[in-house]
């Protein structure tokens, strides 16, 4: 069904109803003139009556005053001859002026002789006098005064009238504008324009072509008109698109083979697709109204409010996969996405819902077969690798278990292989049951399992009874004898490669000297030296290139925080890790030593050296000034001066402060020519640049280094702080390499602290600062800043007690 006409229709049906309750536009027109025309006549004639008026009344007065002096030059003698008659017509003269109200005679005492005054109260009164003087050639004599007093009525009552004339030729003169005004606007606007309006009308129809608005007689209306064609035919040729668009969206929308929801800004469905009204057993008239999540299954609240948020904001949403609920068929695993929307979503926005039931599956059985031995239907090596990362990123101390079967090759050959293979089956089976936390098996003859560190030599002990009863295959016993390799996973750096290299490697001793027994691995540079020298070279080489190298911050707290428990923080060590993409987590000791022996440790050092460099730079940037970073410096960096060229080079072009950066050498340092070592130092230290001199006491120690180089923080080895609690020789010697350190001025760092106790004894001692495992680990920066970020109280609060670890060998950074 098309409903592309409905929808143009909506829009113009509510323009016909604001029109008709809108006043039309000549009645509109006339409403702004009228009272104009009207107030312009009004202000006119009151400005000109007031003008009138005022010269009505200057000339009234003026006539009084002039009557006045006519009677002031007779009645005098008929004063002075005692004619009253004649003084009574003198007045009765004046009084006879419509706009005389009284006259009045006072005798030359100022008695009034007579007077004579109208009825009623004069309008605005004005009262003028003139002196009567009787004057002759022998005498001049003052006989009295005479007063009028003057009325405005005449004048209101002329002015009414004058009004009332004003007012019906205004009126009359308003109507005849306005009728022309009509006439005209009719004509020239009204009209052209109501044709204008029926011929647009044509837009609401389904019409083959486009009727052009017939032109007026009004230039600027015909310009509106030329206007009006041209949006006409263009929005014709829209419409006629739209409908267009709108039946190959209802054929794709509807009829399309794919899960499509059209949902509103509050989360009620609008619309659906055929496809998915069919698979979740609903028809449009139920589906439409209702909330989505009542269709959509989610475990996760996260998921459905993330989706809500979306659609209220128009922004994008995807990778959310949850269960579609079907009536008629099993519920669907569908990945929601909803693509970002512009402007309001009023008209819905497109929920697409893919069904990845299937591929789920074939995912899932394409996992379990990568993931299983399909021999004994136990885990493999990639799936032993997993599970090393696991246990290693949990940072527990776990057991692991290497177990080969001697001489396996000659009862393979001697059984077959079908039962060779048969024999490897059972003997899973029988570790199965030796209740490990989880075997599997890595290829071969070769079985791997984990437990809890303190199962391991029971576990052994397990398997040892269990194999001591012969497996009958072929109709014959077969006795088997195991070589097998233990090993306490210990710290958070080791990796999957090197807890099986180092299992490998014993088992082969073993079996050199005969097989059938159990040994636990040596963490010995002995077996650090199976893997040839040019692989590390070349894994070196590719870390370098690819990126693999990373900075991982140990935090480093102030000692005389008078809390323990919320340290003040300091500054942070700088540690590298090689990240391989195969081997995981690689830690230095397999690869600085390498590195130091093919030369590659200046460039490690000089990477280290520049992202310190950009770690400071951001520091300072968000407003840390006195946080500080140490770095590990190589023997090899200070040959030919290149750590104080490098060192200089960062000043120049990062903006930091020298103080902030701490660069960390060892005692067999001092091996090297003492001279040009002892200019360098002081060179560095010029710069600005701090040196602490490392492990303390694991070397070739000397007073003369603490008195000529100039170091300014000591760092006590954690040989000496592992017994500090036990031993008391062990805790004079720490106490006498403080006070030492301390009377040549320098800071004492104590490293490798791992339990409160030696915390505190070291406290008491005075020491600068602390670093271990008690207080927090090498982590990745990110994690670093996250916990330590600008904002936040440098004091943390302690983590759990940990296990007491071996170094980890050379850790350059």
């Amino acid at each position: 069904m098309n409903d592309a006409p409905k929808l143009a229709k909506t829009p113009c049906a509510a323009s016909d109803n604001d029109i008709e309750y809108s006043p039309p536009l000549m009645w509109r027109i006339l409403r702004i003139l009228a009272p104009l025309v009207f107030a312009i006549c009004a202000i006119s004639g009151i400005v000109s009556y007031h003008l009138y008026a005022s010269t009505a009344v200057e000339h009234m007065h003026d006539d009084h005053r002039e009557m006045m002096n006519i009677v002031a030059l007779s009645m005098p003698d008929a004063i002075w001859n005692f004619d009253d008659e004649r003084v009574h017509a003198y007045l009765e003269t004046l009084s006879h002026h419509d706009s005389v109200h009284a006259v009045r005679y006072f005798n030359h005492e100022g008695k009034l002789v007579e007077e004579i005054t109208k009825r009623g109260t004069a309008f605005e009164p004005l009262t003028h006098s003139q002196n009567l003087v009787y004057q002759n050639s022998l005498v001049k004599q003052s006989v009295g005064r005479l007063e009028l007093e003057s009325t405005n009525a005449p004048i209101l009552t002329a002015r009414y009238q004058g009004g009332a004339v004003l007012f019906v030729i205004a009126l009359t003169i308003i109507l005849l504008i306005l009728l022309l005004l009509s006439w005209q606007l009719k004509r020239y606007v009204a009209t052209p324009l109501s044709t204008a309006i029926d011929h647009m009308r044509q837009l609401e129809d389904q019409h083959a072509i486009f009727h052009r608005v017939p032109f007026a007689q009004s230039r600027e209306i015909n310009k509106v008109i030329v206007q009006l064609n041209k949006l006409g035919e263009r929005l014709f040729n829209m419409m006629e698109a739209l409908r267009q668009n709108e039946e190959r969206y209802q054929h794709f929308y509807r009829d399309t083979p794919a899960l499509l929801l059209v949902i509103d800004n509050k989360g009620n469905v609008q619309d659906a697709s055929q496809l998915m009204l069919e698979t979740i057993g609903s028809s449009r008239e139920q589906l439409i109204g209702v909330p989505f999540h009542s269709i959509i299954n989610s475990q996760n609240g996260n998921q459905i409010h993330r989706l809500s948020t979306a659609l209220q904001l128009g922004s994008a949403c995807d990778d959310q996969v949850m269960t579609l609920r079907c009536q008629h068929q099993d519920d669907r695993q569908v990945q929601v996405v909803i693509p970002a929307a512009k402007g309001t979503q009023t008209r819905g926005t497109m929920m697409l819902l893919t069904d990845i039931t299937e591929l789920t599956r074939t995912q899932q059985r394409l996992m379990e077969h990568e993931l299983i031995d399909p021999l004994t239907q136990l885990p493999n090596r990639l799936s032993l690798n997993h599970h090393l990362k696991q246990l290693i990123a949990s940072d527990d101390v776990f057991g692991l278990l290497l177990v080969n079967i001697d001489r396996f090759h000659s009862i393979n050959h001697h059984l077959g292989p079908m039962d060779g293979d048969l024999l490897l089956k059972e003997t899973g089976e029988r570790l199965k049951e030796c209740n490990p936390a989880w075997i599997g098996r890595t290829g071969g003859d070769e079985f791997v399992m984990t437990c809890d560190v303190k199962d391991l030599r029971p576990l052994v002990r397990r398997i040892q009874t269990a194999f001591s009863h012969p497996l009958l295959k072929s109709g014959e016993s077969i006795n088997l004898s195991l070589s097998m390799a233990g090993l306490e996973a210990q710290a958070n750096d080791e990796s999957p490669s090197r807890l099986m290299r180092l299992l490998e490697l014993t088992v082969v001793d073993i079996k050199h000297e005969g097989g059938n027994q159990y040994r636990t691995c040596v963490r010995d540079s002995v077996l650090e030296d199976g893997e040839p020298l040019f692989l590390k070279e070349r894994m070196i080489r590719e870390a370098l290139a690819m990126g693999w190298f990373r900075l991982y911050l140990q935090p480093i707290f102030r000692a005389a925080s008078p809390d323990l428990e919320a340290p003040e923080l300091l500054g942070a060590e700088a540690l590298i890790r090689l990240e391989h993409p195969e081997l995981g987590l690689v830690p230095p000791n397999e690869f600085i030593p390498a590195a130091e022996k093919t030369g590659q440790i200046i460039d490690i050092g000089n990477w280290v050296l520049e992202e310190a460099a950009v770690i400071l730079s951001e520091w300072r940037r968000i407003g840390i000034e006195e946080r500080y970073l140490s770095v590990n410096a190589s023997v090899m960096q200070f040959r030919d001066q290149c750590m104080l060229h490098q060192l200089e080079s960062l000043l120049e072009r990062y903006p930091i402060r020298p103080s902030q950066l701490v660069i960390e050498v060892t005692e067999n340092l001092m091996l090297d020519s003492k001279d040009s070592l002892l200019c360098q130092l002081h060179a560095i230290r010029k710069l600005g640049v701090n040196l602490s001199l490392d492990d303390f006491g694991t070397g070739f120690s000397c007073l003369s280094y603490l008195h000529d180089l100039p170091f300014g923080i000591l760092k006590v080895d954690r040989s000496f702080v592992m017994n500090v609690e036990t031993s008391h020789r062990d805790r004079e010697l720490a106490q006498i390499i403080v006070a030492m350190a301390r009377s040549f001025g320098m800071q004492v760092v104590v490293e490798g602290v791992e339990k409160r106790g030696q915390a505190e004894i070291f406290r008491d001692m005075g020491v600068h600062a602390f670093q271990g495992y008690l207080f927090g680990r090498p982590m990745p920066q990110q994690a670093f800043e996250t916990r330590f970020h600008a904002n936040a109280d440098a004091r943390v609060s302690l983590l759990k007690p940990v296990r007491s670890a071996p170094g980890t060998g050379n850790d350059l950074g």
